[in-house]
């Protein structure tokens, strides 16, 4: 285990050299922030691989699930409390990360979220990870034991229905937990936005405003919801601070999920990918077990010993196939800018607006193709600016 964190020390030691020094950051700020967070990004990464390997290999874990089989006879009670001192120990060794995550924010005034209602957030969102990967592993363990062959199936059938309930229940339940939503404030602009929504058949009470000036000064809108909770949302700092049409452009982007209806799009997305992803799991696990249960001492796939390993897989998995994902969100931001350059006149707000995003977020605005496949949902905005700029050519 020692040579193993060494190596990943060494490791560390060159990704955070080469994107402070090396890389070349392209960025309308003075500061490195941006190439900071790829080196944050790509650490939290196989900062979790680490973790898994390192409980894997302990002798501690070994004892710890001999307890728990020895004190709980169910099958279900003994996933759930590994599970969930699994997930409660995993964020109480990040808990040095993350802070340094948010020191690093705070550094580059991106964030200016008080240190007390970001532990208290931290802690919401803790109680979150530990009640999802509980339940993972529970419905996990039963469904491999019960349908061994087509396990795989049965996990996705079971977690559809989960996962739709808590998209509907998001924007109403969950994201008011962290944020404060409300409608439209009367501001000058108000009833810009609303006509211009108007127009493409949205209500005025399906476009919502969220605080975000306690916590940052940079801007955003998304669109969130399923069925009746669809909504636009549109952060107050984008309309307290950008200009009126550099917001009305945004909320034409916006508007283009709306109606392009890209969310439900991406859910259908996400869980055929995740049905494939399980299916791939199903064919790659049996033969990663093979190869390491003997170095490990794990008797089946289904014992809680396995569970660190299952979790191993499907976290490196998950970082293989993100470019593909990204792929496709891309595609839809930038179907979605188009729609908005269809209707808008003048493009030379846009593009201000599009900078002075950039300015606010201190951003990478070119980001390396290794970089951009791996971390950007969003086509780079230098990108977005050059496409905006031939557009506006083409107008005139």
């Amino acid at each position: 285990m020692k040579k193993g964190i060494l190596g990943y020390g060494i490791f560390l030691a060159v990704l955070w050299l080469y994107f402070s020094f090396l890389y070349d950051l392209e960025t309308y700020s003075n500061s490195k922030y941006a190439a900071f967070r790829h080196a944050y990004y790509f650490t939290q990464t196989t900062f979790t691989w680490v973790v898994l390997w390192a409980v894997l290999q302990s002798a501690f874990h070994h004892t710890y699930t001999q307890i728990i089989e020895r004190n709980f006879g169910r099958e279900w009670v003994r996933s759930l409390v590994y599970g969930a001192s699994l997930a409660l120990g995993f964020q109480l060794i990040s808990l040095p990360l993350d802070i340094l995550g948010y020191g690093m924010a705070q550094w580059a005034d991106v964030n200016h979220q008080p240190i007390k209602d970001w532990l208290g957030e931290w802690g919401v969102k803790s109680l979150f990870f530990i009640l999802i990967i509980s339940g993972l592993v529970i419905v996990a363990r039963m469904c491999m034991m019960k349908f061994r062959r087509y396990w795989w199936l049965s996990i996705w059938m079971i977690a559809l229905p989960i996962s739709l309930f808590l998209l509907y229940i998001q924007p109403v339940w969950i994201d008011p937990i962290f944020e404060n939503f409300q409608p439209l404030r009367e501001t000058a602009i108000k009833d810009e936005i609303v006509g211009m929504a108007n127009e493409a058949g949205i209500s005025e009470s399906n476009i919502y405003e969220v605080n975000m000036s306690e916590k940052t000064s940079t801007f955003n809108a998304y669109v969130t919801g399923l069925g009746p909770q669809k909504r636009i949302v549109i952060w107050d700092t984008t309309i307290e601070n950008m200009q009126e049409d550099e917001v009305l452009f945004i909320l034409a982007h916006e508007i283009a999920h709306y109606v392009k209806n890209h969310v439900y799009w991406g859910v259908l997305g996400s869980l055929l990918f995740s049905l494939i992803l399980l299916k791939g799991l199903a064919i790659i696990i049996p033969c990663i077990f093979q190869r390491f249960k003997r170095r490990w001492d794990l008797r089946a796939v289904t014992d809680l010993k396995s569970i660190p390993l299952l979790l191993l897989i499907t976290s490196i998995l998950l970082f293989a196939t993100e470019p593909m994902y990204l792929w496709v969100s891309r595609q839809m931001e930038l179907s979605a800018d188009q729609y908005a350059i269809e209707h808008t006149d003048s493009l030379e707000p846009a593009i201000e607006g599009y900078r002075s995003l950039a300015v606010e977020s201190k951003s990478d605005i070119n980001p390396s193709l290794f970089v951009k496949w791996f971390r950007y949902t969003h086509p780079p905005i230098k990108k977005r600016i050059e496409i905006m700029k031939q557009a506006q050519e083409n107008k005139e």
